[in-house]
């Protein structure tokens, strides 16, 4: 039992509390309102998980952090702790803006998810009736020495897209002769990274291009490995909906969400509310070091390729509302978004028969826990800079972390942060 005296001290009114703003809880005054509009205090609805973001701001391991959770009715209590930067007095909000990386994934599943409602394809759809460029894709028949290949045996479907099982890897995923063979071809997959003298491709028909002429790293459909399939499901998404990718997500997931500090590059003002980020070292154990390739200058540029698996920006608040409509089963607030069905699907294990990833499930663009995990049923995903996005349907909540740490994990806030989370909702695992 947490005492008043220890959920008010000085320290967690200073790192916490103080940083909240929050408005009250629930009363007959507020009733009225749609409860996707109204915020439950943090510090009443999760005390311990507050109590986890404090210690990692108080020991200085982080400038800040920001955590929530949204409930099945639409509520959302917000908890923070810290500042911006080292020596920043800017407090860390729900509307901070973090780089979220790889979290940028399910929103691109998400966009999938509604062509495949829209009718437009299906999971067993083959990638090359619509990316004719496939059409002779090969096979690498050893990797881990050279690039001898032969074409490939089975057809590479929208499914193997979506749970990377199609082949493709990352160029820093490794060092054999098809990661090589990307990084060759420019194909680094960051922001602002170039290989060599080889600029990164302008556009997702340049993508397209360059990664026809390297073999898979083995037969689409017969095991997991992480890398640019979700980029790759963009040139999909772009030739089927007849609009750039950017373009598709704004006008069906975005703006429909008021999601409007989801961003692919910043705005006039936007570098104020900018997280920093720092390498921490494996294991954290540095020293730290600034990421240049990540500033604020750099994030400013214009964007010409909009990575459909790492590119996007986001908030607490922002990512939030999104996972609690795939909470929702499609719906935000009086909106739908989307069918229950298409969520649904959009969150279930879609991966090949035979296959897990990471020693479970896969839905679109995100990790699904199978039957017999602790956390059965949970979908969502990170990002490289150690933020993360689920959704607990068998206890109606999603939740968020937002932080800035690489390598990911590196500062392991995730473990803590879970187990305080499930404490404070009263979750028994």
């Amino acid at each position: 039992m947490i005492s008043q005296s220890a959920l008010f001290d000085r320290r967690r009114m200073l790192l916490g509390a103080g940083a909240l703003g929050l408005v009250p809880a629930l009363s007959a005054c507020n009733a009225s309102l749609n409860p996707a509009d109204i915020e439950v205090r943090g510090i009443d609805r999760l005390p311990m998980t507050q109590d986890v973001l404090n210690r990692f701001v108080a020991q200085s391991r982080l400038p800040g952090l920001c955590a929530g959770v949204q409930f099945l009715d639409g509520s959302k209590a917000f908890v923070q702790a810290g500042t911006l930067d080292f020596g920043s007095f800017t407090r860390v909000n729900r509307d901070t803006l973090f780089r979220i990386y790889s979290m940028t994934k399910l929103i691109t599943g998400a966009a999938a998810a509604l062509l495949i409602e829209d009718g437009k394809f299906t999971l067993d759809t083959p990638v090359a009736d619509i990316i004719p460029e496939f059409a002779d894709i090969k096979v690498a028949t050893n990797p881990a020495r050279n690039l001898t290949a032969r074409k490939a045996q089975k057809t590479m479907t929208i499914r193997h897209l979506l749970t990377h099982t199609s082949g493709f890897t990352y160029a820093h995923a490794g060092n054999n002769a098809v990661q090589r063979a990307y990084g060759r071809e420019g194909l680094a997959m960051a922001a602002s990274a170039t290989s060599g003298s080889v600029r990164p491709p302008a556009n997702y028909d340049e993508l397209v291009e360059r990664l026809a002429k390297i073999p898979l790293m083995f037969e689409p459909g017969t095991r997991y490995e992480y890398g640019v399939s979700i980029d790759v499901m963009a040139v999909v998404i772009e030739r089927v909906s007849g609009m750039p990718y950017a373009d598709f997500v704004q006008q069906r997931i975005l703006d429909p969400l008021a999601m409007q500090d989801t961003i692919w590059s910043l705005r006039d003002g936007d570098a104020e509310r900018l997280a920093a980020i720092y390498n921490y070292g494996a294991n954290g154990a540095g020293p730290r070091r600034a990421v240049a390739d990540a500033s604020a200058e750099v994030l400013s540029r214009p964007v010409t390729l909009h990575l459909a698996g790492s590119g996007l920006l986001s908030t607490a608040s922002d990512y939030l509302d999104f996972l609690g409509m795939l909470l929702n089963d499609g719906s935000a607030g009086r909106r739908r978004i989307m069918k229950p069905e298409t969520t649904q699907l959009m969150r279930s294990d879609i991966l090949p028969e035979g296959v897990s990833a990471l020693n479970s499930g896969h839905g679109f663009g995100g990790w699904v826990a199978r039957e017999g995990h602790k956390r059965a049923g949970e979908f969502g995903w990170s990002g490289n800079a150690s933020t993360q996005g689920w959704i607990d349907p068998a206890h109606d909540f999603a939740a968020v972390l937002m932080m800035q740490a690489l390598p990911y994990r590196a500062i392991d806030v995730l473990t803590p942060l879970r187990a305080a989370i499930d404490a404070d909702l009263g979750i028994a695992r």
